[in-house]
């Protein structure tokens, strides 16, 4: 009977937390079906009106969501290709200097993002690149460098460097070693670095409301709108549709990687 206890309470609490802590992220959908134009559930009846203001051209989201997609795609590659010719360097270097600038590169992770919101805003009124496309890209780039840093740092530290040193003995050519040993190690790291860097492009707030204002609005930066005018419904959609994204694509990873186990037979 203990037995039956241990295993049952093993089976159920892990479940158990995990409805603690993806229903409030669930609710969003039922609110986003709700016919009221403030957040509620839908008591009398169900409405996807707030779907179809999501994406009307004249209700400025579907804008938000392509700046924000355009500018995290810029933003991600653009950081990915840094931090890789930064770890790059950083691997082959030997002394106190990759240490040093590693901790630079990582300060905007450290730095609260209030401190540096007001810092940058000084700077960009100095040099006129508030509420400017190119401003925001810039410090997108700078906070998703540390996450570019770190995931591809990661895979060049399980690189053997006497692979590129009996490569360069065989006669290879720097750009050979490069593509022939180098990147294909550095392949799951660019992956990671892409999807955290977008991922930090896109869910960034802070920095974007000091320098921008109207001629850029991101996603985020609309969410915070609605909220600080009537709480729009349109925010719950926009939650619901995200959350429906994200979940297909855990489910699209958990199923590839199912097949690609080896069977036992």
């Amino acid at each position: 009977m203990l037995a039956t206890l241990r295993i049952l309470f093993g089976r159920l609490l892990p479940w158990a937390v995990l409805l603690f802590l993806f229903a409030p992220m669930l609710v969003v959908i039922p609110v986003s079906l709700t016919d009221r134009d403030y957040l509620s559930l839908p008591d009398q009846g169900v409405s996807i009106r707030h779907y179809e203001t999501l994406l009307s051209p004249d209700a400025n989201w579907l804008g938000a969501v392509g700046t924000s997609a355009w500018i995290a795609v810029v933003a991600a590659t653009i950081a990915t290709a840094l931090g890789a010719a930064y770890s790059m360097g950083a691997w082959s270097m030997r002394g106190a200097w990759p240490t040093l600038t590693r901790v630079l590169l990582l300060a905007p992770m450290i730095v609260p993002p209030i401190v540096f919101a007001v810092g940058i805003f000084r700077v960009y009124a100095w040099l006129g690149l508030l509420d400017h496309p190119l401003g925001v890209v810039i410090v997108h780039i700078v906070l998703c460098i540390p996450f570019s840093v770190l995931a591809i740092g990661a895979s060049l530290a399980n690189l053997d460097p006497r692979l590129v040193q009996a490569a360069r003995s065989l006669g290879a050519r720097p750009p050979t070693v490069f593509w022939r040993v180098i990147l294909p190690n550095l392949v799951p790291g660019l992956m990671a670095s892409a999807v955290f860097a977008f991922i930090t492009s896109w869910d960034e707030i802070t920095v974007t409301l000091f320098i921008t204002s109207r001629a850029v609005v991101t996603l985020p930066r609309q969410i915070w709108t609605g909220i600080a005018d009537n709480v729009d419904p349109v925010i719950a959609a926009v939650g619901a549709v995200i959350l429906v994204i994200t979940m297909a694509a855990l489910l699209l990873r958990l199923l590839t990687e199912r097949d690609r186990k080896p069977s036992n037979t």
